[in-house]
């Protein structure tokens, strides 16, 4: 952090290939202007000196030109610019952009450009990334220009070596540091007020009426605080849970309250949508079934399995939880003002809470057409739907409704039915303001400041300093780190971070502005998991709990869950599907999990079966915790984004993400665990199961913006 007048800044744009640290937003130009006014280099506000950072880890200037870590083909290093007034002309490319510098003795160095582009939810603001020269090492201040199209730039100073020295500055030249102003993250879970809410819940039952339906519907903030239930003259009291399992095994043919499963699908919009990316309960259903996409053969599972099991209401980390957990029954969509998700709608009214089986049929269930209804006027904008993002070059599902009834709405006061939930606006969030490792974002007060852990005891424990460590290094991975699920292209990863000790108690948690927040419990699921399986205790922690049939089909698979092998969320997963391995119809199911005859989303493995008895008193009512394992309170996750971290051999505990696309999280755990990380002979990729190489973590190609 800058010392001086600077300090009293904060960062708003850690949203490019490397954050500031220098707290101001950029004054916002005419983007129509950017083709005909010169560019503009920013600077302090009290200086010419660039505004700058080294692109990958955002250390800041006086710049080495040789990298200590090689994160290319060579180790020079490149630094980011910050531009406004520049917007590349269509069939422009970084080509068209020249940047030079110039040293105390005049030498004047061509510093090629390798990247622009605009800075995320910024775009009035251009991020430039340009390679120093072998030969400029150690000259002091240069002055740094920057040309396109025939306009060149004001110059500003950047330090190489040392700072100081160098040419003075130029006759005229003034700061262009532009305009700051203060981070005021929103103190509401969104800004429903209650009058939108009566007219989205309005529009619902006018929809529903329309199709001579009676359905159960439910809006939620963006944090899944009920705002609103509203019960339908004739509306089914209850729903039924059911997929391809065999009834009666894990969840299937349990009935539950039609308000719960209402609210589910509702918090499930919310707490999957961001700025950048919009999912709902379709969404979901797609990428948590045993094939990615269901129903094609030999692939490998959703990469969001087993998600469903978060957010439930026997958690300790989400509050207010999902009735439900995440649901993937189509008819739950999010709720957006000025293309900001502020909540979510949810319809019960089939009497079947389930997923879609089979995707391309297009069917079209009156729950989404309904759902689609309530939500005119606040739809989601059309780039960052689920339908706009890719994984593994398949497209996502949003709706499969393109034009939903539009009758007339009904007075709020003359809808045919009920209102169960009291009607009232979004609700105060839970998260407050924070800034971890120059990084801005966002902690619950439960988690925060950190903690140190408490096991193991004496010098090895992790401390509160170690705790820090570990959430700024993610963060900083997480702010370079090339986004899956976010649109507009280029943007960075948003995620929670989540570190515990070995016994799985939460040390700290931190969650990146806009990350979605289903992560903030996701990611405690995944940290706790990691420190479970790989603890020396696991499988008598499982046999103590009645579970020894799992810990009997670990062992059978040479594993003996005795702390000799250190697991991560992936080599957990992996072990825990209905094909082993992974997407390889015509074989065994993993050690964790059911086998395909008896399995369904509703009927997994071990993930359910550690919290079946107290998920289902949770859902009448009851305060216990998901698991009557005390280092699994909320229970184990079974998709990748989890290290265990270790401090002299010794297990300590895990770091856990969720956010962004898994692989993502995989990269950014590593990177919170760098210099915590297991020794490699213990990691679990070092051992076979039945003839197959375990996984333990998986990197996105490119990943680096």
């Amino acid at each position: 952090m800058l010392s001086g007048s600077h300090s009293r800044f904060r960062i708003l744009l850690p949203l490019c290939v490397a954050a500031l640290v220098f707290g101001f937003v950029l004054m916002q130009f005419d983007e129509a202007s950017a083709q005909s006014a010169s560019p503009v280099l920013v600077s302090h506000e009290d200086s010419i000196r660039a505004i700058s950072v080294e692109s990958v880890t955002q250390q800041h200037e006086p710049f080495s030109t040789m990298a200590p870590i090689r994160f290319g083909t060579d180790n020079q290093t490149r630094i980011m610019l910050f531009a406004m007034n520049l917007t590349l002309q269509i069939g422009d490319t970084v080509a068209s952009v020249s940047v030079e510098a110039e040293d105390f003795a005049h030498r004047i160095y061509q510093l090629p450009v390798e990247y622009i582009g605009a800075v995320p939810d910024q775009p009035w603001a251009t991020s430039v990334v340009v390679r120093l020269s072998d030969d400029m090492n150690d000259v002091g201040d240069v002055l740094v220009r920057l040309s396109y199209r025939g306009l060149a730039s004001n110059r500003v100073r950047v330090a190489l070596g040392h700072v100081g020295g160098g040419l003075p500055d130029d006759q005229g030249a003034v700061p262009t540091p532009g305009t700051p102003i203060p981070f005021a993250p929103s103190a509401t879970a969104g800004n429903l007020s209650i009058g939108e809410v009566q007219t989205i819940l309005s529009q619902a039952v006018s929809a529903a009426a329309s199709l001579n339906r009676a359905v159960t519907v439910s809006v939620t903030d963006r944090e899944a605080n009920v705002l609103g239930i509203f019960v339908m003259t004739g509306a089914p009291a209850t729903t039924t849970i059911r997929s391809v399992g065999t009834i009666g095994r894990g969840l299937e043919g349990t009935v539950v309250p039609a308000t719960l499963a209402a609210t589910s699908k509702a918090g499930t919009g919310s707490l999957f949508s961001t700025s950048g990316n919009a999912f709902t309960t379709r969404t979901a259903g797609f990428i948590i079934q045993e094939h990615f996409p269901p129903g094609v053969q030999f692939r490998s599972g959703g990469p969001l399995y087993g998600v469903q099991f978060s957010s439930l209401p026997c958690s300790d980390i989400k509050k207010p939880a999902l009735p439900l957990g995440l649901s993937g029954d189509p008819g739950g969509l999010p709720i957006y003002k000025d293309g900001v998700a502020v909540g979510g709608v949810g319809i019960e009214g089939d009497g079947s809470y389930t997923v879609d089986r089979d995707p391309a049929d297009f069917d079209q269930p009156f729950e989404e057409l309904i759902a689609a209804s309530a939500v005119r006027g606040f739809e989601a904008p059309a780039l960052i739907r689920a339908d706009n993002i890719f994984v593994d070059g398949i497209r996502l599902p949003y709706s499969n409704v393109t034009n939903p009834p539009a009758p007339a709405t009904l007075n709020f006061g003359s809808l045919p039915g009920v209102v169960s939930s009291p009607i009232r606006s979004a609700q105060t969030s839970v998260f407050v303001p924070a800034n971890v490792g120059g990084v801005a974002g966002e902690v619950d007060t439960r988690f925060f400041p950190f903690s140190g852990g408490a096991v193991p005891a004496g010098p090895n424990a992790l401390t509160s300093t170690d705790v820090q460590t570990i959430i700024a290094h993610a963060a900083q991975q997480a702010n370079i780190t090339r986004a899956a699920i976010r649109q507009p292209l280029g943007s960075n990863a948003r995620v929670t971070i989540a570190v515990v000790d070995a016994a799985g108690t939460v040390l700290g948690v931190f969650r990146q502005l806009d990350a979605p927040v289903f992560g903030f419990d996701v990611s405690v699921q995944k940290a706790r998991t990691a420190a479970f399986y790989s603890s020396a205790t696991a499988s008598a922690l499982l046999r103590g709990a009645g579970f020894s049939s799992y810990a009997d089909r670990a062992l059978a698979d040479g594993l003996k869950l005795d702390g000799s092998i250190a697991f991560t969320d992936r080599a957990g997963g992996f072990l825990h599907r209905p094909f082993f391995p992974d997407g390889i119809n015509n074989t065994a199911a993993g050690p964790f999990s059911t086998e395909l005859s008896e399995w369904s989303p509703f009927n997994v493995g071990l993930q359910l079966d550690l919290i079946k008895t107290n998920l289902l008193a949770a859902i009448g009512g009851a305060g216990v915790p998901c698991s009557t394992i005390p280092n699994l309170p909320n229970g184990i996750q079974i998709f990748p984004g989890s290290v265990p971290v270790y401090k002299n051999g010794v297990l300590v505990g895990a770091v856990g993400i969720s956010g962004d696309g898994v692989d993502q999280d995989d990269l950014i755990s590593a990177g919170g665990g760098n210099g915590y990380s297991p020794a490699p002979e213990i990691r679990s990729d070092q051992v076979f199961v039945r003839d197959v190489r375990l996984p333990f973590l998986k990197f996105p190609r490119s990943p680096d913006l």
